[in-house]
C-alpha cells in the first residue's frame, strides 16, 4: 500500500505466495546454521581478544573497546531499526534504505568516527587505532544489510560462511603479528566484496544508484522505519539499563566482574537471536509474496525453547567453574549472578520470537509496544532492585522484568485471539 506521495506506509496485508515455502525440517536446519554462526563468531572473537592480550596489545584492545561503544550509539541513532526494515519489508522500502544509508547513515559514521577519533587520540590513545576501528564499525554497519541480503534470500549458510571465514582470517592475521584494529578493518572489507561477488546481481551495493539517492527518499525511510527505529532503541535500552544504574552505585572492581557476566550473559542471547530471525524471515517472504511459508507462530516458540533452555540449564550448572576458574572472577557472587541471567534467557527467548513473528508478519507496532512495555518493567525493576541489592539484583531485574513482560503478551495474545471470531462473525452478520 502506498501514501499519494508514493512512499509506503503498509504492507502488513497478506500476499498470495508465488512458491511454495520450505517445511519444517528446512527452517529448523536454517535456524541451527544461523545460531552456530554467531556461536562460532563468538568463540573466534573470544580467541582473537585472548591472543592480543597475551602479545600485549592492549593498546589496541582500548582503542578498539572505546571506538565502537562510542560508535554503537551513533549508529543506533542513525539507523535504529533499518536494518530490520530492510530485511523485512517492500522492494520499495528496501530503495528507501539505501538512499537513507548513502546520504545520512555512512556520512554520519564517518563524521562520528572523526569527533571520536580526535577525542581519544587527545586522551592518549593510538590515533591509527582508532582510524582503522572507525572502519571496522563502518565494515560492520554495511555488512548489516549484506547480511539482511543473505538472509532475504534464506542463504544462511553461505551468510555463516563469510562471517566465520572473516573472523578466522582475522585470527590468522593477528598470528602474523598484523595489530587488532587493522586485522579486523581488513577482513572486514574483504568480507564485504566477497559477499558481493557471491550474491551477484542482488548484492545491497550494486542496487545502488545515484540518481535515484535523494534526501526525501533518505527520509521517507526515516517515516516507514520509525516504529523499527523505536524497537531497536528499546532493545538497546533492555540491554544497557540495568548496567548502566549499577555503574552508578558500584566500585569499579564490582563493575569489572559484572561487566564480565552481563557480556557472557548477551553473547549466549545472540546466538538464540540469530536463530529466530529464519522463522522471522519465512514469515516475512511469505507476506511479501516471495514463497508459502505458514508456519504457526509457536515454531518460533519451539526453536527459542529448544535454543534457551538446554545452554541456560548448562550454563547455570557449570557458573561457579565458568566465573571462578575459567574467567578468574574476584567476585565469587559472580557465579549467582551468571544463574539468574540464566533463568531470564527463556523467557527473554519467548518474548522476542513473539516479537520477532510480528515484525515477520509486518505488525512492527505492535512490537514496538510490547518492547516498550519491557522496558517500563525493567525500568521499575531495576530503580528498586540495583538500589537494594547491587548486582544481584541487576540480574535478578532482568529475569523479573522478562517474566512479567511475557505474562502480560500471553495474556494480550489471548484476548486477541479469544475476540477475534467473535470481530468475524459480526463482520459477517453486518
Amino acid at each position: 500500500m502506498r501514501s499519494t506521495a508514493g512512499v509506503p506506509i503498509s504492507d502488513a496485508g497478506v500476499v498470495d505466495p508465488a512458491q511454495p515455502g520450505p517445511g519444517y525440517r528446512k527452517l529448523a536446519r536454517n535456524s541451527a546454521v544461523a545460531a552456530g554462526a554467531v556461536g562460532v563468531n563468538g568463540l573466534l572473537s573470544a580467541a582473537i581478544l585472548a591472543l592480543c592480550a597475551k602479545f600485549g596489545q592492549t593498546a589496541e584492545i582500548a582503542a578498539y573497546t572505546v571506538m565502537t561503544s562510542a560508535l554503537a550509539f551513533v549508529l543506533i541513532a542513525l539507523s535504529g531499526g533499518s536494518a530490520m526494515l530492510y530485511l523485512n519489508g517492500t522492494e520499495d522500502q528496501r530503495a528507501l534504505v539505501r538512499s537513507q544509508w548513502a546520504l545520512v547513515i555512512v556520512p554520519g559514521l564517518l563524521l562520528g568516527a572523526l569527533v571520536a577519533g580526535g577525542f581519544y587520540a587527545l586522551r592518549g590513545y593510538s590515533g591509527t587505532a582508532l582510524a582503522a576501528a572507525g572502519v571496522v564499525v563502518l565494515g560492520n554497519g554495511l555488512a548489516q544489510l549484506q547480511i539482511a541480503d543473505f538472509n532475504r534470500r534464506t542463504r544462511f549458510l553461505a551468510s555463516a560462511v563469510l562471517m566465520c571465514a572473516s573472523k578466522a582470517a582475522s585470527l590468522v592475521l593477528v598470528l602474523c603479528g598484523v595489530p587488532l584494529t587493522l586485522a579486523l578493518a581488513t577482513a572486514g572489507l574483504a568480507q564485504l566484496v566477497a559477499g558481493e561477488l557471491v550474491l551477484g546481481r542482488d548484492g545491497s551495493l550494486r542496487h545502488v544508484r545515484p540518481r535515484t539517492l535523494t534526501l526525501r527518499r533518505a527520509f521517507a525511510a526515516y517515516r516507514s522505519g520509525r516504529q523499527l527505529f523505536g524497537f531497536a532503541l528499546g532493545e538497546l535500552y533492555v540491554a544497557r539499563f540495568a548496567t548502566l544504574v549499577l555503574s552508578l552505585l558500584a566500585t569499579p572492581a564490582v563493575m569489572g566482574s559484572f561487566g564480565a557476566v552481563a557480556v557472557a550473559y548477551q553473547a549466549i542471547g545472540g546466538v538464540v537471536l540469530s536463530a529466530l530471525q529464519v522463522p522471522m524471515v519465512a514469515r516475512a517472504r511469505s507476506r511479501l509474496g516471495l514463497e508459502h511459508a505458514r508456519h504457526p507462530a509457536s515454531f518460533a516458540v519451539a526453536v527459542a525453547l529448544v535454543c534457551a533452555v538446554p545452554m541456560a540449564a548448562a550454563v547455570a550448572w557449570l557458573a561457579p567453574w565458568l566465573t571462578g576458574t575459567l574467567l578468574s572472577l574476584p567476585h565469587r557472587a559472580a557465579a549467582g549472578w551468571l544463574a539468574l541471567f540464566m533463568l531470564a534467557l527463556p523467557f527473554v527467548s519467548v518474548t522476542r520470537a513473539l516479537m520477532y513473528n510480528w515484525i515477520g508478519d509486518g505488525h512492527y507496532s505492535r512490537a514496538t509496544k510490547a518492547m516498550a512495555l519491557l522496558a517500563a518493567l525493567l525500568t521499575l525493576a531495576a530503580g528498586f532492585g540495583v538500589v537494594r541489592f547491587g548486582p544481584m539484583g541487576a540480574a535478578g531485574a532482568t529475569a523479573a522484568a522478562e517474566m512479567a513482560a511475557l505474562a502480560v503478551i500471553l495474556l494480550f495474545e489471548w484476548r486477541r485471539r479469544v475476540g477475534r471470531p467473535s470481530a468475524e462473525a459480526l463482520s459477517a452478520t453486518g
